[in-house]
């Protein structure tokens, strides 16, 4: 059977492994493996015998093992494996049994408690109190309540209210739009209803939601209203103050991501705080002092976005990444995407469940995958044009030959920034698109360009944007709408092509996908990347086989 397997699986280049262990990148999976069959198991009441599917994955190492020193570092590997499966349903059982086992409450009563999150939704205002005392009693958690925009005109973020109305406990795991992850992260465990009273008995100085407040006080008074509300959407996530039409037509164009601080403002953030050091004497500083204050800048700007789940993740993944370059880790990047990964997931195991943590763990292993074969395949494609455009006549560069050692031309280094940054984002789009598909019922159509236009823009719009802002936080109001004139104008000039097109047109909606159709979707795409030691045929047979599967199960789901 060694025979057998060996002849299949040797790759041209590498004959005595299928693939690079990568022991963190591992170490995630099966700590995902472990929540997911947890939340199986409670939520759906499924039988945790299903992990016995897992024991053929866990044998068939063996039949690669073909010393004793291997076999004995596989059954080792395989071990610590199983202990990180168990640990993930362990952190996950933890987790939903104390947000669930609290005193049970439901009378009309006062509560007071700080304001740490604001959310104006036209004539509702949405504000999350932490700090709590229900009737006489403090008690932990945070309580959720929807107030009349009459009730909040003088609130503030970090106020301290005192309300009336009926509180009730909500422990369920699940909701209308089903499992609650990020109220059970957040231990949002209160609700209020039919509110009588609204009254401001105190302020506490917290010094993120200060700077939070100020931002949106000198961005409503130096901008028109829709470029503050899409100025304070892109630097806080706060989207609330966006026109609805404007932010579903956003939305299935496919960029509603730039208004999500994510791993495209927390990188930008990075970017520009690399470019201070390396360009100040604090390059010659210690590395310790370059990490401290590059990780001070980012949490603390996480810190202003309430420390939000998307912030969180970015923040983790951009101080992992720099903390292996200054180590001089030879990990690779998809151990630092697995070292990311277990890092939020032993702390908030729930997040795993939001969309936002798949899709920024979705586009960051399709990076991983994808960049380099869609590359390849741009790289020919060029090639091929170029050498029609040359038949005809009309010369062109060709594009650097391997082995040739003379410097870049201007066209050829357009060429090939054109190639990496087109590879990344079609890698990107691609890992992601089946859970926007599941989550939202739509795939945009005019996303890849749409996020060629705005994801450069953002990403080096973003720090200055930030910039101007500071500046503006930091001196008199009036002189707010004199700094933040430009970026005014600039914004004003980007959302007419959303008040111009309805993207919805372009959008591919009515499509359903099953789990067993997404698991055939990325295994043709884990098939295609070059991180499997398999020889070319069978390589692309497995594609093949993938995505014929993934065709089948989708034609099946919607006819």
């Amino acid at each position: 059977m060694k025979i057998v397997a060996k002849k299949l699986w040797e790759s041209e280049e590498t004959t005595d492994k299928l693939f690079n262990f990568r022991p963190v990148f591992f170490a995630a999976i099966f700590l995902c493996l472990g929540i997911v069959f947890a939340y199986k198991r409670v939520i759906e009441g499924i039988s945790s015998l299903w992990a016995l599917g897992l024991l053929p994955f866990a044998i068939l190492p063996f039949f690669f093992a073909r010393t004793r020193s291997r076999m004995e570092k596989t059954a080792l590997s395989i071990l610590a494996l199983a202990i990180v499966f168990l640990l993930g349903q362990s952190i996950f059982l933890v987790k939903c049994s104390s947000f669930t086992n609290v005193e049970r409450m439901d009378s009309y009563t006062t509560v007071i408690g700080r304001v740490v999150e604001k959310n104006e939704f036209g004539s509702t205002v949405r504000v999350v109190l932490t700090d709590l005392s229900i009737g006489e009693k403090s008690t932990k958690g945070k309580l959720n309540a929807y107030l009349p925009a009459s009730f909040c005109k003088n609130v503030r973020l970090s106020d301290k209210l005192l309300l009336e109305g009926r509180a009730q406990t909500d422990v369920a795991l699940t909701n209308e739009r089903g499992f609650r992850a990020t109220d059970i992260k957040e231990n949002v465990v209160y609700q209020l209803t039919e509110i009588e009273k609204c009254v401001v008995v105190g302020h506490k100085i917290d010094v993120f939601l200060e700077v939070k407040e100020r931002m949106k006080t000198v961005l409503y008074a130096g901008m028109s209203e829709e470029s503050a509300a899409i100025s304070y959407a892109t630097l806080l996530g706060d989207v609330s103050g966006i026109e609805g039409g404007l932010l579903e037509n956003v939305r299935v164009g496919g960029v509603a991501h730039v208004f999500a601080v994510s791993g495209l403002h927390i990188g930008s953030l990075f970017a520009f705080c690399m470019l201070i050091i390396n360009k100040t004497n604090l390059k010659n500083t210690s590395k310790i002092l370059r990490f401290l204050l590059t990780a001070a800048k980012l949490i603390f700007y996480s810190g202003v976005c309430g420390f939000s789940s998307s912030a969180l993740r970015a923040t983790v993944i951009c101080l992992v990444m720099y903390g292996a370059k200054l180590i001089g880790t030879t990990s690779d990047f998809l151990e630092r995407i697995g070292l990311a990964a277990v890092l939020i997931l032993l702390v908030a195991p729930t997040s795993l469940f939001e969309i936002g943590f798949q899709l920024s763990f979705a586009a960051c292993l399709g990076l991983a995958f994808l960049t380099r074969p869609f590359a390849k395949a741009l790289q020919m494609l060029s090639g091929a044009i170029v050498k029609l455009f040359q038949k005809e006549g009309k010369a062109r560069p060709n594009p650097k030959r391997k082995g040739d050692t003379s410097p870049l031309t201007i066209p050829q280094r357009a060429l090939r920034s054109t190639i990496s940054f087109l590879s990344a984002s079609l890698a990107a789009q691609v890992a992601t698109a089946p859970i926007l598909l599941r989550a939202f019922g739509y795939l945009s159509g005019a996303s890849l360009i749409l996020n060629c236009i705005f994801v450069p823009f953002i990403s080096v719009g973003f720090s200055v944007l930030l910039l101007f802002v500071a500046c503006a936080c930091l001196l008199p109001t009036a002189f707010s709408s004199v700094l933040l004139y430009l970026p005014s104008v600039v914004w004003s000039s980007l959302t007419l092509v959303f008040h111009a097109v309805d993207f919805s047109a372009f959008a591919l909606t009515g499509i359903r996908i099953s789990g067993g159709s997404m698991i055939c979707y990325y295994g043709g795409g884990l098939f295609l990347s070059d991180k499997w030691n398999v020889r070319r045929k069978e390589k692309y047979f497995l594609v093949l086989v993938c995505f014929v599967a993934f065709g089948i199960t989708m034609y099946a789901l919607n006819v």
